[in-house]
Protein backbone atom coordinates (compact mmCIF):
# COMPACT_ATOMS: atom_id res chain seq x y z
CA UNK A 1 0.00 0.00 0.00
CA UNK A 2 2.78 2.46 0.92
CA UNK A 3 4.65 1.63 -2.30
CA UNK A 4 1.48 2.28 -4.34
CA UNK A 5 0.87 5.65 -2.63
CA UNK A 6 4.49 6.78 -3.09
CA UNK A 7 4.49 5.70 -6.78
CA UNK A 8 1.22 7.55 -7.35
CA UNK A 9 2.51 10.74 -5.71
CA UNK A 10 5.79 10.72 -7.64
CA UNK A 11 4.26 10.03 -11.06
CA UNK A 12 1.38 12.48 -10.74
CA UNK A 13 3.64 15.18 -9.29
CA UNK A 14 6.02 14.87 -12.26
CA UNK A 15 3.20 15.15 -14.80
CA UNK A 16 1.54 18.06 -12.99
CA UNK A 17 4.90 19.81 -12.74
CA UNK A 18 5.40 19.49 -16.51
CA UNK A 19 1.91 20.86 -17.16
CA UNK A 20 2.37 23.89 -14.94
CA UNK A 21 5.90 24.40 -16.26
CA UNK A 22 4.39 24.87 -19.71
CA UNK A 23 2.14 27.69 -18.45
CA UNK A 24 5.02 29.18 -16.46
CA UNK A 25 7.51 29.27 -19.35
CA UNK A 26 4.94 30.67 -21.78
CA UNK A 27 3.92 33.41 -19.34
CA UNK A 28 7.53 34.38 -18.71
CA UNK A 29 8.18 34.35 -22.47
CA UNK A 30 5.53 36.99 -23.20
CA UNK A 31 6.34 39.05 -20.10
CA UNK A 32 3.51 38.16 -17.70
CA UNK A 33 4.46 38.23 -14.01
CA UNK A 34 4.09 34.82 -12.35
CA UNK A 35 3.04 35.24 -8.72
CA UNK A 36 2.89 31.58 -7.70
CA UNK A 37 3.93 28.21 -9.14
CA UNK A 38 2.24 25.40 -7.17
CA UNK A 39 2.42 21.65 -7.64
CA UNK A 40 -0.52 20.22 -5.70
CA UNK A 41 -3.25 21.91 -3.68
CA UNK A 42 -3.15 23.18 -0.06
CA UNK A 43 -2.16 22.54 2.64
CA UNK A 44 1.39 23.49 1.79
CA UNK A 45 4.32 21.18 2.37
CA UNK A 46 7.01 23.58 1.15
CA UNK A 47 7.09 27.19 -0.07
CA UNK A 48 9.89 29.50 -1.12
CA UNK A 49 9.93 32.87 -2.86
CA UNK A 50 12.61 33.42 -5.49
CA UNK A 51 12.49 36.77 -7.21
CA UNK A 52 8.87 37.72 -7.78
CA UNK A 53 7.52 34.15 -7.82
CA UNK A 54 6.51 31.95 -4.90
CA UNK A 55 7.22 28.26 -5.54
CA UNK A 56 4.95 25.87 -3.63
CA UNK A 57 4.82 22.10 -3.13
CA UNK A 58 1.48 21.13 -1.58
CA UNK A 59 0.22 17.94 0.02
CA UNK A 60 -2.69 17.13 -2.32
CA UNK A 61 -1.07 16.07 -5.63
CA UNK A 62 -4.29 15.96 -7.67
CA UNK A 63 -3.38 19.00 -9.73
CA UNK A 64 -1.56 22.29 -9.50
CA UNK A 65 -1.69 25.83 -10.75
CA UNK A 66 0.29 28.83 -11.88
CA UNK A 67 -1.07 32.12 -10.55
CA UNK A 68 -0.56 34.85 -13.14
CA UNK A 69 -0.79 38.55 -12.35
CA UNK A 70 -4.06 39.75 -13.86
CA UNK A 71 -5.66 36.38 -14.63
CA UNK A 72 -8.18 36.81 -11.82
CA UNK A 73 -10.99 39.34 -12.05
CA UNK A 74 -9.87 41.29 -8.96
CA UNK A 75 -6.38 42.10 -10.29
CA UNK A 76 -7.00 42.75 -14.00
CA UNK A 77 -5.16 45.84 -15.24
CA UNK A 78 -4.92 46.22 -19.05
CA UNK A 79 -2.67 49.27 -18.56
CA UNK A 80 0.12 47.26 -16.87
CA UNK A 81 2.35 45.59 -19.52
CA UNK A 82 3.13 42.67 -17.12
CA UNK A 83 -0.57 41.99 -16.48
CA UNK A 84 -2.23 38.97 -18.16
CA UNK A 85 -5.17 41.16 -19.18
CA UNK A 86 -2.81 43.50 -21.06
CA UNK A 87 -1.65 40.80 -23.46
CA UNK A 88 -3.11 40.16 -26.89
CA UNK A 89 -5.57 37.31 -27.44
CA UNK A 90 -2.89 35.28 -29.23
CA UNK A 91 -0.46 35.74 -26.34
CA UNK A 92 -3.10 34.67 -23.81
CA UNK A 93 -3.99 31.67 -26.00
CA UNK A 94 -0.30 30.77 -26.11
CA UNK A 95 -0.11 30.75 -22.31
CA UNK A 96 -3.32 28.70 -21.93
CA UNK A 97 -2.39 25.95 -24.40
CA UNK A 98 1.24 25.67 -23.25
CA UNK A 99 0.34 23.46 -20.26
CA UNK A 100 -1.62 20.80 -22.19
CA UNK A 101 0.92 20.94 -25.03
CA UNK A 102 3.70 20.19 -22.53
CA UNK A 103 1.84 17.04 -21.45
CA UNK A 104 1.31 16.01 -25.07
CA UNK A 105 4.99 16.60 -25.79
CA UNK A 106 5.95 14.49 -22.76
CA UNK A 107 3.77 11.65 -24.06
CA UNK A 108 5.48 11.92 -27.47
CA UNK A 109 8.85 11.48 -25.76
CA UNK A 110 7.87 8.78 -23.26
CA UNK A 111 5.94 6.42 -25.55
CA UNK A 112 8.81 5.83 -28.04
CA UNK A 113 11.09 5.37 -25.02
CA UNK A 114 8.94 2.39 -24.01
CA UNK A 115 9.68 0.67 -27.31
CA UNK A 116 13.39 1.49 -27.10
CA UNK A 117 13.77 0.15 -23.54
CA UNK A 118 11.69 -2.86 -24.48
CA UNK A 119 8.92 -4.60 -22.62
CA UNK A 120 9.06 -8.05 -21.11
CA UNK A 121 6.31 -9.86 -23.01
CA UNK A 122 4.88 -13.28 -22.07
CA UNK A 123 5.78 -15.86 -24.71
CA UNK A 124 2.13 -16.88 -25.00
CA UNK A 125 1.44 -13.55 -26.74
CA UNK A 126 2.59 -15.26 -29.95
CA UNK A 127 0.28 -18.25 -29.40
CA UNK A 128 -3.25 -18.70 -30.76
CA UNK A 129 -5.77 -16.98 -28.45
CA UNK A 130 -7.26 -19.98 -26.66
CA UNK A 131 -8.76 -19.98 -23.16
CA UNK A 132 -7.41 -22.35 -20.54
CA UNK A 133 -9.97 -21.59 -17.81
CA UNK A 134 -12.88 -19.22 -17.19
CA UNK A 135 -13.50 -18.43 -13.54
CA UNK A 136 -16.87 -19.38 -12.12
CA UNK A 137 -19.37 -16.47 -11.96
CA UNK A 138 -16.81 -14.13 -13.57
CA UNK A 139 -17.77 -11.48 -16.10
CA UNK A 140 -16.23 -13.66 -18.82
CA UNK A 141 -18.43 -16.61 -17.89
CA UNK A 142 -21.53 -14.39 -17.67
CA UNK A 143 -20.75 -13.08 -21.16
CA UNK A 144 -20.65 -16.65 -22.51
CA UNK A 145 -16.96 -17.63 -22.68
CA UNK A 146 -15.98 -21.19 -21.79
CA UNK A 147 -12.68 -23.08 -21.26
CA UNK A 148 -11.22 -24.27 -24.57
CA UNK A 149 -12.71 -21.41 -26.62
CA UNK A 150 -10.49 -20.08 -29.38
CA UNK A 151 -11.01 -16.41 -30.23
CA UNK A 152 -11.01 -15.95 -34.00
CA UNK A 153 -11.94 -12.29 -34.46
CA UNK A 154 -12.86 -9.07 -32.66
CA UNK A 155 -15.29 -6.70 -34.36
CA UNK A 156 -14.98 -8.78 -37.58
CA UNK A 157 -11.18 -8.28 -37.60
CA UNK A 158 -9.31 -11.63 -37.49
CA UNK A 159 -6.81 -12.14 -34.66
CA UNK A 160 -4.00 -14.68 -35.06
CA UNK A 161 -2.46 -14.50 -31.58
CA UNK A 162 -2.89 -12.98 -28.12
CA UNK A 163 -0.69 -10.02 -29.05
CA UNK A 164 -3.04 -9.15 -31.92
CA UNK A 165 -6.09 -9.61 -29.70
CA UNK A 166 -4.74 -7.32 -26.98
CA UNK A 167 -3.85 -4.68 -29.58
CA UNK A 168 -7.38 -4.84 -31.02
CA UNK A 169 -8.91 -4.62 -27.54
CA UNK A 170 -6.82 -1.57 -26.67
CA UNK A 171 -7.90 0.09 -29.92
CA UNK A 172 -11.61 -0.77 -29.72
CA UNK A 173 -12.39 -0.63 -26.00
CA UNK A 174 -12.83 3.17 -25.97
CA UNK A 175 -14.61 3.37 -29.32
CA UNK A 176 -17.73 1.31 -28.64
CA UNK A 177 -20.07 0.41 -25.82
CA UNK A 178 -20.18 -3.25 -26.87
CA UNK A 179 -17.63 -5.50 -28.57
CA UNK A 180 -18.34 -8.64 -30.60
CA UNK A 181 -16.04 -11.66 -30.32
CA UNK A 182 -16.08 -14.49 -32.84
CA UNK A 183 -15.26 -17.73 -31.02
CA UNK A 184 -14.66 -21.31 -32.13
CA UNK A 185 -16.01 -23.96 -29.73
CA UNK A 186 -16.07 -27.70 -30.45
CA UNK A 187 -15.74 -27.12 -34.19
CA UNK A 188 -18.52 -24.52 -34.43
CA UNK A 189 -18.35 -20.74 -34.51
CA UNK A 190 -20.43 -18.39 -32.37
CA UNK A 191 -20.53 -14.68 -31.68
CA UNK A 192 -20.25 -13.38 -28.09
CA UNK A 193 -21.17 -9.72 -27.36
CA UNK A 194 -19.41 -8.14 -24.36
CA UNK A 195 -20.16 -4.77 -22.77
CA UNK A 196 -17.07 -2.58 -22.59
CA UNK A 197 -17.72 -1.82 -18.90
CA UNK A 198 -17.16 -5.53 -18.16
CA UNK A 199 -13.74 -5.39 -19.82
CA UNK A 200 -12.66 -1.95 -18.54
CA UNK A 201 -13.67 -2.38 -14.89
CA UNK A 202 -11.13 -2.89 -12.10
CA UNK A 203 -12.53 -6.37 -11.35
CA UNK A 204 -10.73 -9.07 -13.43
CA UNK A 205 -12.67 -10.20 -16.48
CA UNK A 206 -12.08 -13.81 -15.49
CA UNK A 207 -10.55 -15.63 -18.46
CA UNK A 208 -7.09 -17.15 -18.50
CA UNK A 209 -5.06 -17.73 -21.65
CA UNK A 210 -3.82 -21.20 -22.53
CA UNK A 211 -0.13 -20.90 -21.66
CA UNK A 212 2.27 -23.54 -22.99
CA UNK A 213 4.05 -25.42 -20.20
CA UNK A 214 7.47 -23.96 -21.06
CA UNK A 215 10.15 -23.10 -18.49
CA UNK A 216 10.98 -19.42 -18.83
CA UNK A 217 12.89 -18.95 -15.60
CA UNK A 218 13.69 -20.59 -12.28
CA UNK A 219 13.24 -19.58 -8.65
CA UNK A 220 16.26 -19.63 -6.28
CA UNK A 221 15.12 -23.01 -4.94
CA UNK A 222 14.09 -25.02 -7.98
CA UNK A 223 13.61 -28.81 -8.06
CA UNK A 224 13.09 -28.51 -11.82
CA UNK A 225 16.51 -26.92 -12.37
CA UNK A 226 18.11 -29.47 -10.04
CA UNK A 227 16.57 -32.19 -12.24
CA UNK A 228 18.26 -30.76 -15.34
CA UNK A 229 15.60 -28.52 -16.90
CA UNK A 230 16.79 -25.35 -18.69
CA UNK A 231 15.03 -22.31 -20.11
CA UNK A 232 12.90 -23.15 -23.14
CA UNK A 233 12.18 -26.75 -22.11
CA UNK A 234 8.56 -27.76 -22.75
CA UNK A 235 6.88 -30.19 -20.32
CA UNK A 236 4.75 -32.51 -22.46
CA UNK A 237 3.61 -35.14 -19.91
CA UNK A 238 3.68 -36.05 -16.21
CA UNK A 239 3.48 -39.72 -15.21
CA UNK A 240 2.36 -40.53 -18.77
CA UNK A 241 -0.54 -38.03 -18.76
CA UNK A 242 -0.21 -35.31 -21.46
CA UNK A 243 0.14 -31.73 -20.07
CA UNK A 244 -2.32 -29.39 -21.83
CA UNK A 245 -0.85 -26.12 -20.56
CA UNK A 246 0.39 -24.15 -17.59
CA UNK A 247 -2.88 -24.41 -15.61
CA UNK A 248 -2.93 -28.19 -16.05
CA UNK A 249 0.75 -28.38 -15.05
CA UNK A 250 0.11 -26.39 -11.86
CA UNK A 251 -2.95 -28.47 -10.92
CA UNK A 252 -1.04 -31.73 -11.42
CA UNK A 253 1.83 -30.53 -9.25
CA UNK A 254 -0.61 -29.61 -6.45
CA UNK A 255 -2.19 -33.07 -6.57
CA UNK A 256 1.23 -34.70 -6.22
CA UNK A 257 1.56 -33.32 -2.66
CA UNK A 258 5.30 -33.91 -2.70
CA UNK A 259 5.41 -37.41 -4.20
CA UNK A 260 7.99 -37.97 -6.99
CA UNK A 261 6.71 -37.43 -10.56
CA UNK A 262 8.14 -38.48 -13.92
CA UNK A 263 8.30 -35.55 -16.33
CA UNK A 264 8.60 -35.97 -20.08
CA UNK A 265 10.41 -32.91 -21.47
CA UNK A 266 10.95 -31.69 -25.01
CA UNK A 267 14.12 -29.70 -25.71
CA UNK A 268 14.25 -28.54 -29.33
CA UNK A 269 14.10 -31.82 -31.36
CA UNK A 270 14.88 -34.14 -28.46
CA UNK A 271 12.75 -35.65 -25.68
CA UNK A 272 13.85 -37.03 -22.34
CA UNK A 273 12.36 -38.04 -18.98
CA UNK A 274 13.39 -36.95 -15.51
CA UNK A 275 12.06 -37.36 -11.96
CA UNK A 276 11.04 -34.21 -10.07
CA UNK A 277 9.69 -33.92 -6.52
CA UNK A 278 7.82 -30.70 -5.73
CA UNK A 279 8.62 -28.73 -2.58
CA UNK A 280 6.01 -26.99 -0.43
CA UNK A 281 6.26 -23.21 -0.12
CA UNK A 282 6.21 -22.26 3.55
CA UNK A 283 4.24 -19.00 3.05
CA UNK A 284 1.54 -20.11 0.59
CA UNK A 285 1.44 -23.84 1.30
CA UNK A 286 1.52 -24.56 -2.46
CA UNK A 287 3.63 -27.32 -4.02
CA UNK A 288 6.16 -25.88 -6.47
CA UNK A 289 8.88 -27.15 -8.81
CA UNK A 290 10.42 -23.66 -9.13
CA UNK A 291 9.75 -22.57 -12.72
CA UNK A 292 8.11 -19.46 -14.19
CA UNK A 293 6.34 -18.94 -17.56
CA UNK A 294 8.43 -18.11 -20.60
CA UNK A 295 8.90 -14.46 -21.58
CA UNK A 296 10.93 -12.43 -24.07
CA UNK A 297 11.86 -8.76 -24.31
CA UNK A 298 10.81 -6.82 -27.40
CA UNK A 299 13.12 -3.90 -28.28
CA UNK A 300 13.14 -1.57 -31.29
CA UNK A 301 15.54 0.95 -32.84
CA UNK A 302 15.13 4.71 -32.58
CA UNK A 303 13.26 5.29 -35.86
CA UNK A 304 10.95 2.30 -35.41
CA UNK A 305 10.31 3.24 -31.76
CA UNK A 306 9.28 6.78 -32.74
CA UNK A 307 6.98 5.37 -35.45
CA UNK A 308 5.40 2.76 -33.18
CA UNK A 309 5.10 5.18 -30.23
CA UNK A 310 3.47 7.89 -32.33
CA UNK A 311 1.08 5.39 -33.89
CA UNK A 312 0.15 4.07 -30.45
CA UNK A 313 -0.56 7.59 -29.17
CA UNK A 314 -2.72 8.38 -32.21
CA UNK A 315 -4.73 5.19 -31.68
CA UNK A 316 -5.24 5.99 -27.98
CA UNK A 317 -6.19 9.59 -28.83
CA UNK A 318 -8.76 8.42 -31.36
CA UNK A 319 -10.18 5.98 -28.83
CA UNK A 320 -10.30 8.69 -26.17
CA UNK A 321 -12.35 11.04 -28.35
CA UNK A 322 -14.66 8.18 -29.33
CA UNK A 323 -15.16 7.42 -25.64
CA UNK A 324 -15.83 11.08 -24.82
CA UNK A 325 -18.31 11.27 -27.68
CA UNK A 326 -20.21 8.30 -26.25
CA UNK A 327 -20.11 9.83 -22.77
CA UNK A 328 -21.56 13.16 -23.90
CA UNK A 329 -24.18 11.43 -26.06
CA UNK A 330 -25.34 9.34 -23.10
CA UNK A 331 -24.13 6.01 -24.50
CA UNK A 332 -21.12 5.70 -22.17
CA UNK A 333 -20.86 4.93 -18.48
CA UNK A 334 -18.98 6.55 -15.60
CA UNK A 335 -17.99 3.03 -14.51
CA UNK A 336 -15.37 3.00 -17.28
CA UNK A 337 -13.72 6.20 -16.01
CA UNK A 338 -10.68 5.97 -13.76
CA UNK A 339 -10.26 8.46 -10.94
CA UNK A 340 -7.43 9.12 -8.49
CA UNK A 341 -7.90 5.85 -6.59
CA UNK A 342 -7.87 3.64 -9.68
CA UNK A 343 -4.98 5.59 -11.20
CA UNK A 344 -3.01 5.16 -7.98
CA UNK A 345 -3.55 1.40 -7.93
CA UNK A 346 -2.57 1.02 -11.59
CA UNK A 347 0.57 3.15 -11.12
CA UNK A 348 1.58 1.00 -8.14
CA UNK A 349 1.13 -2.21 -10.16
CA UNK A 350 3.12 -0.77 -13.08
CA UNK A 351 5.95 0.35 -10.81
CA UNK A 352 6.18 -3.16 -9.34
CA UNK A 353 6.07 -4.79 -12.77
CA UNK A 354 8.86 -3.07 -14.72
CA UNK A 355 10.36 0.31 -15.54
CA UNK A 356 9.02 0.19 -19.12
CA UNK A 357 5.48 -0.49 -17.81
CA UNK A 358 5.75 2.55 -15.56
CA UNK A 359 7.01 4.73 -18.45
CA UNK A 360 4.11 3.50 -20.62
CA UNK A 361 1.60 4.42 -17.93
CA UNK A 362 3.19 7.86 -17.49
CA UNK A 363 2.92 8.46 -21.24
CA UNK A 364 -0.72 7.38 -21.20
CA UNK A 365 -1.67 9.59 -18.22
CA UNK A 366 0.27 12.55 -19.65
CA UNK A 367 -1.64 12.18 -22.93
CA UNK A 368 -4.98 12.06 -21.10
CA UNK A 369 -4.06 15.11 -18.98
CA UNK A 370 -3.26 17.06 -22.14
CA UNK A 371 -6.51 16.06 -23.83
CA UNK A 372 -8.68 16.51 -20.72
CA UNK A 373 -7.34 20.00 -19.99
CA UNK A 374 -8.15 21.14 -23.54
CA UNK A 375 -11.84 20.21 -23.17
CA UNK A 376 -14.10 23.31 -23.19
CA UNK A 377 -15.04 22.91 -19.52
CA UNK A 378 -14.95 26.02 -17.30
CA UNK A 379 -12.13 25.93 -14.71
CA UNK A 380 -9.95 23.95 -17.13
CA UNK A 381 -7.57 25.43 -19.70
CA UNK A 382 -10.07 24.55 -22.41
CA UNK A 383 -12.74 26.55 -20.61
CA UNK A 384 -10.51 29.64 -20.54
CA UNK A 385 -9.75 29.12 -24.23
CA UNK A 386 -13.50 28.93 -24.95
CA UNK A 387 -14.12 32.24 -23.16
CA UNK A 388 -11.24 33.77 -25.11
CA UNK A 389 -12.82 32.58 -28.37
CA UNK A 390 -16.17 34.08 -27.36
CA UNK A 391 -14.41 37.38 -26.67
CA UNK A 392 -12.85 37.28 -30.14
CA UNK A 393 -16.22 36.60 -31.77
CA UNK A 394 -17.95 39.23 -29.62
CA UNK A 395 -15.11 41.71 -30.33
CA UNK A 396 -15.05 42.74 -26.71
CA UNK A 397 -14.44 41.41 -23.17
CA UNK A 398 -17.10 39.42 -21.35
CA UNK A 399 -18.54 40.88 -18.17
CA UNK A 400 -16.67 40.08 -14.96
CA UNK A 401 -19.86 38.73 -13.38
CA UNK A 402 -20.45 36.25 -16.23
CA UNK A 403 -16.87 34.99 -16.14
CA UNK A 404 -16.97 34.58 -12.37
CA UNK A 405 -20.22 32.60 -12.44
CA UNK A 406 -18.93 30.43 -15.29
CA UNK A 407 -15.78 29.54 -13.35
CA UNK A 408 -17.73 28.74 -10.16
CA UNK A 409 -20.14 26.45 -12.03
CA UNK A 410 -17.31 24.77 -13.92
CA UNK A 411 -15.25 24.18 -10.78
CA UNK A 412 -18.29 22.76 -8.96
CA UNK A 413 -19.01 20.35 -11.82
CA UNK A 414 -15.35 19.29 -11.91
CA UNK A 415 -15.24 18.57 -8.17
CA UNK A 416 -18.53 16.63 -8.43
CA UNK A 417 -17.13 14.51 -11.27
CA UNK A 418 -13.96 13.75 -9.29
CA UNK A 419 -16.00 12.72 -6.23
CA UNK A 420 -18.35 10.48 -8.27
CA UNK A 421 -15.49 8.78 -10.09
CA UNK A 422 -13.53 8.29 -6.85
CA UNK A 423 -16.62 6.78 -5.20
CA UNK A 424 -16.97 4.35 -8.14
CA UNK A 425 -13.26 3.48 -7.84
CA UNK A 426 -13.59 2.62 -4.16
CA UNK A 427 -16.70 0.50 -4.77
CA UNK A 428 -15.04 -1.41 -7.61
CA UNK A 429 -11.96 -2.12 -5.49
CA UNK A 430 -14.21 -3.50 -2.74
CA UNK A 431 -15.94 -5.97 -5.07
Amino acid sequence: MIFTIVSFLVVLSILVFLHELGHYLAARHVGVRVERFSVGFPPRAFARTIGETEYVLAWIPLGGYVKLFGQNIDDEDPSDPRNFAAKTKLQRLYILVAGPLMNLAAALVLMPLVYMIGMEVPAYHMEKPMLSTVEQDSRAMQAGFRPGDRILALEEQPVADWKGLYASLEREVMRKAELRFLVERDGTQLEIPVEVTALAGSKPFGWRPLLPAVAGGFSPVSPAREAGLTRGDRITAIDGVPVEGWEHLSATIQKSAGTPMKFRVQREDQEFETDITARQDSSSGRWLIGITPDTHRERHGLVESVTLGTRRLLEITGGTFSFLSRMFSGEGSLDALGGPVKIGVVIGEAARSSFSDLIFLMALISLQLGIFNLLPIPALDGGHILLLAVEAIKRGPLSAKLRERTQIIGFSLLITLILVVTYNDVLSLME
